[in-house]
């Protein structure tokens, strides 16, 4: 996953507005679409024509300003595929009527999914959730599970039962019985049971609820508002966004294995001490800057 912007409201010359990419295995989900999103694509060599889905959290301009340039890139690019939107409903008339008054001509399906409670669809890789955030307008905040994996082949046991490496092996790994001397063999007695897959949450703009301690539960990577120093919590209060502090406690409450600091304000120069105090509540923290880079792995397991 790239971070493409890790502003707030307003973008400074270190930072753009918010907008995250998740690639995995040819298929792009994109978190948010700030302004300046395209370029930020190209450079990253995204590609304009994968298997992609956008999920929108709510409809403040930093947010969604983004999204019509990206769309009328893909089409000056030729797109073909269709184009998965996950937004709060009113989004879906802003892009039409603004994609009619600027004669966007696209060369692709857009497909249009309400963001709500609950799942809401499931790509490639992917099933997507959605809760209520705490903002000023509608908002949702999302996680995306991994579907889950195959369990671990053991060859050792394969083996001891007889069957002869090769395409039996691949057939019970698919979960597919075989037969080998007459004998039938069930998967489950060489394979391990299924393992869950990543999983990745995503905050949006919010104040802190007890309710995010349930959806984050587990995550493997939490990227969550941080737009305010803990100093300055009052002004989160005020503006319904959250400090590093309740960012890293909503963390620590979801048992996520890492948190990321994101969408800070532009009166901070350096987000450094922002962090320290993360720390000292959920001690994996580290902040987002642009273009940085990061890969969930699949934890070490034992045989």
């Amino acid at each position: 996953m790239t971070f493409l912007g890790t502003s707030s409201a307003a973008p400074t010359r270190n930072r753009g507005l918010p907008a995250i990419a998740v690639q995995r295995e040819g298929e792009v989900v994109i978190l948010d679409c700030g302004e300046g999103i395209q370029r930020q694509v190209i450079n990253l060599g995204v590609g304009l024509n994968k298997e992609t889905t956008i999920l929108v959290t709510h409809l403040h301009g930093d947010h969604v300003t983004g999204l019509l340039g990206l769309i009328q890139t893909m089409s000056l690019a030729q797109r073909s595929k269709p184009l998965v939107i996950v937004a709060p409903r009113p989004l879906f008339k802003w892009l039409q009527v603004t994609s009619e008054l600027l004669n966007v001509g696209l060369t692709f399906k857009i497909e249009f999914v309400p963001a709500k409670l609950g799942r809401i669809l499931k790509t490639k890789g992917f099933v997507v959730r959605g809760t209520k955030a705490v903002h000023s307008v509608e908002a949702f905040s999302y996680v995306l599970e991994e579907k889950t994996r195959a369990g671990v082949f053991h060859p050792e046991r394969a083996k001891a039962l007889g069957i002869p490496e090769g395409k039996l092996w691949s057939r019970l790994q698919r979960g597919r019985k075989v037969v080998v001397n007459g004998k039938t063999i069930y998967p489950q007695e060489v394979v391990g049971n299924p393992r869950p897959g990543r999983s990745i949450g995503y905050s949006g703009d919010t104040r802190p609820s007890a309710r995010f301690s349930r959806f984050f539960s587990g995550c493997n990577l939490l990227i969550f508002d941080s737009t305010f120093r803990g100093e300055d919590r009052d002004k989160a209060i005020e503006r319904k966004h959250s400090t590093c502090l309740e960012a890293a406690t909503t963390a620590k409450n979801a048992r996520v294995e890492k948190l990321v600091l994101t969408h800070f304000s532009a009166r901070y120069r350096s987000v450094s001490a922002m962090v320290r105090e993360a720390r000292g509540i959920f001690p994996n923290t580290i902040a987002a800057h642009d273009g940085l880079s990061l890969t969930v792995d699949y934890p070490i397991e034992s045989r």
